[in-house]
């Protein structure tokens, strides 16, 4: 399945390869790749793709959970996709709650002690995680898991997801884009050092490029 997403998410264009010409990313720091996962909304077949491979995910693992919970913004559609799949229940997390109205971080209804899988797009250092963790828990609901459509497969996330208790399932991840990008003939040798560089040490790659 992973080297099949990864195909796909590459042939549709959401997966951006350019290690001699880095991306800016929000945190500031520069890298190699760039994942836009919202492209996937406008491919009607391949979303489908990713939709059903979650709900493969969840009946495999027999997940158990009462709500669907998305990451604001891009885990919210796949989140609703999949919450109507199952007939459940679905709200979703801002980064932090509103300065207005009821100052939700949470969004939608539920009850103390529920359980909520968490949906996200792309985990990259995991600090969208760590936020959403939180307004899970200053809601009452509490999380044990996280569905992800790319895992980049960083240490420092791999350091949060442990701090925070959270396994997190990806249906590709780094290391099969790399292998898709070459078989694809989109990175050669050298392309592909300069991205293991950079999985290795994101903050000292981006101040050297």
């Amino acid at each position: 399945m992973k080297m099949d997403i990864a195909r796909g998410l590459i042939e549709k264009g959401c997966v951006k390869l350019s290690p001699q010409n880095p991306f800016t990313y929000a945190s500031g720091l520069r890298g190699p790749v760039y994942c836009d996962n919202r492209l996937i909304l406008s491919h009607v077949d391949f979303r489908e793709k990713i939709i059903q491979s979650f709900l493969d995910v969840i009946k495999k693992d027999s997940l158990q959970f009462d709500l669907i919970g998305g990451i604001a913004t891009a885990g919210i559609p796949y989140a609703a996709f999949i919450a109507d799949r199952l007939k459940l229940p679905m709200v979703y997390v801002r980064p932090k709650a509103k300065e207005h109205g009821k100052k939700n971080q949470v969004e939608g209804d539920y009850r103390p002690n529920q359980s909520v899988i968490l949906v996200e797009d792309l985990v990259n250092q995991g600090s969208s995680l760590a936020e959403a963790m939180s307004g899970v828990r200053d809601a009452g609901l509490f999380s044990t898991q996280c569905l992800c459509i790319v895992d980049y497969q960083m240490s420092e996330a791999k350091k949060r997801l442990k701090e925070l208790s959270l396994s997190l399932i990806s249906l590709t991840d780094f290391d099969h884009l790399i292998q898709a990008a070459l078989e694809m003939k989109l990175i050669d040798s050298e392309g592909k050092k300069l991205l293991i560089d950079w999985h290795a040490d994101p903050k000292e790659w981006s101040r050297v490029f």
